[in-house]
């Protein structure tokens, strides 16, 4: 993975509320620094670039790194530079049209809604799954965290992964074989972890984030002008639906009707449901999995303003499934998709999935048993508070970390409190002790 969220060893308090909100069990490792400060650093080998702990940090101690600057300063160089912008747009920047006659102004060629890319990614999808004649149990895949844990976590998940490009990669492909256009293709993007897609299609080269870009035009003083400015090609379809949680899901059902199974998750448990998938009966699985990292979508992503609250985005999003379906049927979507046969081949917009090789750590009972035994819980209660605030839900899962070395006993509160106790009790004996002597009257020199 590559090396997208820092963290600020200043700024670091131990509070724990990183390790509590990753998905990843060993992506946070918790350590004692020099001065005996607890504090939390990442394992960028085991991190699939969530973005969870940035929000839930609440002393700025973990932030992430795009390629907005350099995105800015490769312009002003007179690199040849096209953009893609994320459907979620609509939702974060509602003064884009204007954003983008300013990028165009500086040197942007041309600006083509990911939309487009999502229409082409559902058409594909259609013509897949009749291509094989049955649905076989599929993935989705715009998600690229959602890759990342399955490359680095899950591997045996890899063959359900959807061989369709993203909707990012799709309008990528459709600009550079369809188009012809040879420029840099950059993405405004609400996502952190596209960074990781961009590095392995290599069909993008920046990834320049809601949050970012408005730093940037912020930080440089820049007043968007009055005018807008669309996008280079024709209207889309409901592919701009695609930022919300079952966009996907929409969109199959919009052509297929209920006659495919599809199923969504999204959120903080979807890595747990991923994982019951993995193992569950290939009977049992729906047609279609569609899954995202983000709760509410890439509307609030990871690299999302979130100025704005979710009744005004749903609001936004609904006007956007009006525009999108009004006065269109399905004969609509089943003469457009006859279109891209005839202009696409589906081979051009296919991507494959590689295995990241990761040290699988094994740990047994007497390795429990001996963190436990740091612990100083010897029995059924003190093994069973769970407090959770050592960023573990349950006590046992504190101990599997420590067993990890990703954990210390030291983080332990219920451990540090009954060791406070301990001192104070021995402490209160000493000065009893004494007391007593003192009561005998003076001491004898030694």
């Amino acid at each position: 993975m590559k090396k997208i969220i820092e963290a600020n060893w200043d700024l670091c308090v131990g509070c724990n509320r990183c390790v509590r909100e990753c998905p990843m069990e060993l992506a946070n490792v918790t350590y004692q620094d020099e001065a005996w400060n607890i504090k939390v650093k990442i394992d960028h080998s085991k991190c699939i670039n969530c973005g969870r702990c940035i929000f839930a940090c609440k002393h700025k101690a973990r932030q992430y790194v795009d390629d907005t600057e350099r995105f800015f300063q490769d312009l002003a160089n007179g690199v040849s530079i096209s953009l893609i912008a994320a459907p979620s747009i609509r939702t974060n920047m509602p003064e884009y049209k204007k954003l983008f006659t300013y990028l165009k102004k500086i040197g942007v060629r041309k600006i083509y809604d990911v939309s487009l890319g999502a229409d082409i990614c559902v058409w594909a999808h259609v013509r897949h799954i009749e291509k094989q004649k049955s649905c076989a149990p599929l993935i989705t895949q715009p998600c690229p965290a959602i890759v990342s844990y399955c490359e680095v976590y899950k591997p045996e998940l890899l063959k359900y992964l959807s061989p369709i490009q993203s909707p990012m990669g799709c309008i990528s492909v459709y600009m550079k074989k369809y188009e012809g256009i040879e420029d840099r293709i950059a993405a405004i993007s609400p996502c952190i972890a596209k960074a990781d897609e961009f590095d392995d299609t290599g069909l993008a080269l920046y990834n320049v984030t809601f949050i970012k870009l408005r730093e940037y035009l912020e930080k440089n003083g820049i007043e968007l002008p009055i005018e807008e400015t669309g996008f280079d090609h024709y209207e889309c379809g409901i592919g701009s639906l695609f930022p919300m949680p079952g966009g996907l899901k929409e969109n199959i059902e919009f052509y297929f009707g209920k006659k495919v199974h599809v199923s969504k998750a999204e959120g903080m448990n979807v890595y747990e449901k991923l994982d019951d998938y993995a193992v569950a009966d290939k009977n049992s699985l729906p047609d279609i999995f569609d899954v995202l990292n983000c709760a509410e979508g890439c509307n609030i992503g990871s690299a999302c303003l979130h100025d704005r609250n979710i009744f005004e985005i749903d609001s936004a999003m609904k006007q956007a499934r009006s525009a999108a379906v009004e006065n269109r049927t399905k004969d609509y979507f089943e003469s457009l998709y006859k279109e891209y046969d005839n202009k696409f081949k589906l081979s051009d917009f296919i991507r494959e999935y590689h295995q990241i090789d990761l040290p699988q750590l094994q740990i047994t009972d007497e390795d429990i048993r001996k963190a436990f035994e740091l612990l100083d819980k010897d029995n059924y209660e003190k093994q069973n508070v769970d407090c959770g605030a050592c960023g573990s839900e349950t006590c046992y899962g504190m101990a599997r970390k420590i067993a990890l070395n990703v954990n210390i006993p030291m983080n332990c509160v219920i451990a540090a409190r009954d060791e406070a106790l301990l001192e104070r009790e021995h402490n209160a004996e000493y000065e009893a002790l004494m007391q007593e002597l003192l009561s005998h009257g003076p001491m004898e020199k030694i």
